[in-house]
């Protein structure tokens, strides 16, 4: 399935831009949609007969028309449904095909794109005259024995205004882009015509300098005016600024461009060994290089989370009249991206997340009265990038994660003995909530209730190499902090070697880095186990060399210690570890 790629609209006055991405989408997809009915309307002419292209061009014409209906460009679908008629009496049958129908469908095309040109550079339809075309696809279906379609049923043309001075018949965004200055001057009115062609004589003359500076010393012009027509001879019309592009080919382009990243990686530890001063610079002009291809190629893969978000106000608005609960929805950070493949991984535990807060996180209006609070509780869907990740929280101001209730629930399921829940901190006990088959639900429901909902959705976060955490205070609310990676396809990963041998650990398994030199910060005994006390509190370690089977010395000092995440997925919650590994 092909995506889009595109750049941003013109940014003048009352410019597509200020007027959302569906109109942009629109233009986008009319100019495509133009630019495929030349080429059918020059074959139906060679093809009178074909009903296959006479009704994909009433296909396309109608889908233009529609929508210029629900965005209330007036002009535009009163063009598109006399054009409509007529391709109606041709796919019916009732009128011939012939070349004056042809050269009559042309026209209201082209009428189509000047509409859409004027609509791109200031928002509206502009003063353009749709009269003339109107009357000419009239009169065609007058040939053919057809009542004139635009006074049956016509949407209302505004009345005509007074006699003024029009306007120059905007040319489409994708010609401009390649007019010359001159033209463009004259067009606005900033230069004559002869004044132009005498510059271009002097250019032809030997004159190296360019036109609108020749017609500014010869006061033929303004700056002012050669600044805009060189603006407009450059600026990127909407059906040049977006591409589409197949889906496999930029994930083959992604695929390659981690190879070419690995290249790098083992050109510049070469480089460094090689003290080659001459290599080294180069190898740091393809390190740059690479480095801007690589953020190039993942942001065409990236895409909003709203695309996800988008679903959820139905979900929230259909459970709380299920529930008879009143919940505001508020959304921050729509326009946060995410790599395409992480949007569908990521739906299905946000949408359980919300489900849950709806059902037993945020409470009845009664309930939230007699505590004190606003009857409607507010559901909050917060995105921002974090330390090269993507982190979503979806927070409520309900009655908060009852800590003892969640370890009541993991020592009735036999996850955890009563004198371990003795020790635990109260963090650590909210982290029991991920565990199978705990839940703090007072009853269950089709919704929440069973306890295997956190557990999937910890297991479906870890499984694309995020982390999920929970804060929450009683009576005040909850808050679930989803950590995810922006992208699948390169990982950000730290390189440590044991025993001569290089291994890699993901940057987000990574909480921090310590040096073990034996005398300021050393390794300790519990049981015959290692430990390191880091900042009061004992972490088991995991011997990198004795886990793998390395010869490594098996030394104390002089080794680094890599505390992991407590919620990377890298070790058991609730407990962290740290990781040795030689120096």
């Amino acid at each position: 399935m092909p995506i889009r790629i595109g750049g941003t609209l013109p940014g003048e006055g009352g410019s597509v831009d200020d007027l959302g991405d569906i109109i942009q989408e629109f233009l986008v997809e009319s100019h495509e949609n133009l630019d495929q009915l030349d080429r059918d309307l020059v074959a139906l002419e060679q093809q009178p007969q074909s009903r296959e292209l006479i009704s994909s061009i009433f296909r396309t014409i109608h889908t233009i028309k529609g929508t210029s209906g629900f965005l209330a460009f007036t002009k535009l679908e009163a063009v598109t449904h006399v054009g409509e008629s007529l391709l109606a009496r041709l796919r019916d049958g009732t009128q011939a095909v012939t070349a004056d129908t042809i050269s009559t469908l042309l026209a209201m095309v082209d009428a189509v794109r000047s509409l859409l040109a004027a609509i791109e550079k200031s928002g509206g339809e502009g003063d353009l005259g749709i009269e003339g075309v109107v009357a000419l696809v009239n009169r065609q279906l007058a040939v053919g024995g057809a009542a004139p379609a635009a006074e049956a049923t016509e949407p209302p043309v505004p009345p005509k205004k007074a006699p003024r001075k029009r306007a120059p018949k905007p040319a489409p965004a994708s010609y401009e882009a390649r007019r010359p200055v001159g033209e463009l001057l004259v067009e606005q009115g900033s230069a004559e015509s002869a004044d132009v062609a005498s510059a271009l004589r002097r250019q032809v003359e030997g004159d190296e300098r360019q036109l609108g500076a020749i017609l500014l010393d010869e006061g033929k012009t303004t700056a002012g005016a050669v600044d805009d027509a060189l603006s407009a001879q450059g600026r990127r019309g909407v059906a040049d600024s977006a591409i589409r592009v197949d889906v496999d080919l930029l994930d083959s382009l992604m695929n390659l461009v981690g190879e070419l990243v690995l290249v790098r990686n083992q050109l510049m530890r070469s480089s460094a060994d090689a003290r080659d001063p001459v290599l080294s610079r180069t190898t740091q002009r393809l390190n740059l290089i690479t480095s801007e291809l690589q953020e190039g190629i993942m942001k065409t893969r990236m895409q909003p989370i709203d695309q996800i978000w988008s679903k959820l106000p139905r979900v929230v608005r259909d459970l709380s009249q299920q529930f008879g609960k009143q919940i505001r929805l508020e959304m921050e950070g729509r326009e946060t991206e995410l790599d395409r493949s992480l949007l569908e991984a990521v739906k299905d535990p946000l949408i359980h997340l919300v489900r849950n807060a709806v059902d037993h996180g945020i409470e009845p209006p009664e309930e939230r009265r007699a505590a004190g609070k606003d009857p409607q509780g507010t559901l909050t869907l917060r995105a921002y990038h974090e330390g090269g990740h993507v982190t979503v929280e979806v927070a409520d101001d309900g009655t908060g994660i009852d800590v003892e209730r969640v370890a009541q629930s993991a020592v009735d399921r036999g996850l955890v003995r009563p004198d371990e829940v003795a020790q635990m901190s109260p963090r650590e006990l909210m982290m029991l909530v991920f565990q199978p088959g705990v839940s703090t639900a007072r009853a269950v429901t089709n919704v929440s209730g069973r306890g295997v909902g956190m557990d999937v959705v910890k297991t479906n976060i870890e499984r694309i190499g995020g982390a999920v955490e929970v804060d929450s205070v009683p009576g005040a609310g909850t808050t679930w902090r989803l950590s995810i990676p922006l992208t699948l396809a390169i990982i950000q990963a730290l390189t440590v070697e044991c025993a001569g041998e290089r291994y890699v650990i993901p940057q987000v398994a990574v909480h921090e880095l310590v040096y073990v030199d034996g005398r300021t910060t050393r390794i300790e005994y519990a049981a015959d186990a290692p430990v390191y006390r880091l900042r009061g509190k004992l972490l088991p370690l995991v011997r990198l060399d004795r886990t793998l089977d390395l010869d490594s010395g098996g030394r104390d000092e002089g080794v680094y210690l890599i505390v992991l995440s407590r919620t990377s997925g890298c070790t058991p919650a609730p407990r962290s570890s740290a990781t040795a590994r030689s120096r």
